[in-house]
């Protein structure tokens, strides 16, 4: 299956009309890759245009985009989850729900992106509560505490899984003793499946069309006592999302922690990818008859820890970045970098620049880079060459090399990019 065909069999599934919206985690198909075309990105010195700026509370969470709305989870650390509608034009608050929920996570504030189909948009909060809301009456249909009807045991970070619509299910992370993953019908809340056990993770269900059949595939762990700073035995599961049946399932070792998903390659390949020493792996599942087999083409030693690598013309691009090089004298380590399929680094930035464990999207054919300690903005062009900048713009006013956490996903619609700090949610017109 070509790629053009892969990216439009996965936006068909996932979102009924996505159009020049960002409706989920990594935007159309969970690719993290913008239709813009045309794009003018030599800045002025002072950097693009700013929209329109909104404090906001702590956090990781994205936003998410429809018909002009913008969708976020937000948070007052320890007390409450806020739920928060903005005019994409203005930054002007439309609506909002707020729900208590008290209690610190590691790494304080909001965690997910808020999920939107035509009618509705899914939460997750940091502490397990899914709600469901209707977009046009803007009021909650219905809602879920995962701890408490499934038994989900709080991630070491949280509860950080985006919800995964797929047709009429929407598809969650509980977490529990007993469960693992979640099928409710999106409409009414009623459960439709749960999967046996999964361990923990914190990474969002992929949805991919593999050998002729669309899956579900997620990336786990179970407890064990593997220490901080090394990789551990790592599950991939595929399921069937109509039922949660499992239609293979395959462990490596690769990381404790997922955080990134799985990223398709082709029809046979996928590739996935972690901190914490873990490194990366590409993977090929190939089917004879009714039976799948899986198998690992090769491993490296460079992950990404945060955000999932972007596939652009049969080659992989991500930032090397996780606690173990995060030492200035390890840095070198690191870096954008940029891989060919078949696991030959092309060349990577190393400390120069770093990026810390910042995000990207691919816009146009370039990476817009957020630099995850100050937020400075780069536009690097997508070509296994060299590393080229093309532009640059200081957004957020921080000029010191401390880390501000700024991991969050950013998300393109209508001709704007949507980028935050810690604090501060700032809308750019390309």
């Amino acid at each position: 299956m070509s790629n053009v065909l892969l990216a439009l069999a996965l936006g068909m599934f996932v979102q009924e009309d996505s159009g020049s919206d960002w409706p989920q985690f990594l935007g159309p198909g969970g690719l993290g890759k913008s239709d813009l075309v045309d794009v003018d990105f030599d800045w002025p010195a002072e950097g693009p245009e700013v929209a329109w700026r909104l404090a906001i509370g702590r956090g990781f969470g994205g936003v998410s985009v429809s018909d002009g709305e913008v969708y976020l989870l937000d948070r007052e650390v320890g007390e409450l989850d806020v739920f928060r509608v903005l005019d994409l034009a203005s930054g002007e608050e439309l609506w909002s729900e707020i729900h208590e929920a008290p209690g610190r996570l590691n790494y304080p504030g909001s965690r997910t992106v808020p999920t939107v189909t035509e009618k509705h948009v899914y939460t997750v909060g940091g502490h397990g509560r899914v709600i469901c809301y209707d977009r046009s009456k803007r009021e909650e249909v219905w809602s879920v505490m995962l701890d408490e009807v499934y038994g989900g045991i709080l991630p070491g970070y949280g509860w950080s899984s985006s919800a995964l619509v797929v047709g009429d299910v929407v598809i969650l992370t509980a977490f529990g003793e007993d469960v693992g993953l979640v099928g409710l019908n999106r409409f009414t809340g009623d459960e439709l499946w749960v999967t046996p056990p999964v361990g923990t993770s914190h990474s969002t269900p992929t949805l991919l069309h593999m050998n002729g059949v669309e899956q579900v595939v997620f990336v786990s762990t179970p407890p064990s006592d593997v220490g901080l700073g090394e990789p551990g035995p790592f599950t991939i599961t595929s399921y069937d999302a109509p039922t949660g049946d499992v239609i293979w399932e395959t462990e490596i070792q690769l990381c404790q922690y997922p955080i990134p998903g799985a990223v398709q390659i082709d029809d046979e390949r996928f590739f996935v990818t972690g901190g914490y020493q873990g490194g990366s792996a590409m993977m090929r599942v190939t089917k004879d008859g009714d039976a799948y087999k899986v198998e690992q083409l090769y491993h490296l030693a460079r992950g990404s820890q945060v955000h999932n690598p972007i596939l652009f013309e049969d080659h992989l691009y991500f930032l090397a970045n996780e606690n173990w090089n995060e030492p200035r004298n390890l840095r070198q380590e690191g870096g954008l970098t940029c891989l060919a399929l078949d696991g030959k680094e092309k060349w990577r930035t190393g400390n120069d620049p770093y990026f810390g464990r910042g995000n990207w999207v691919l816009i146009d054919g370039h990476l817009v880079v957020q630099d995850g300690y100050n937020g400075t903005l780069s536009v690097v062009r997508a070509t296994p060459e060299k590393y080229e900048l093309v532009a640059q713009a200081s957004l957020f006013g921080i000029d010191d090399r401390r880390d501000h956490q700024m991991w969050s996903p950013m998300a393109v619609a209508d001709g704007r990019l949507l980028i935050r700090s810690q604090d501060e949610l700032i809308c750019i017109q390309l």
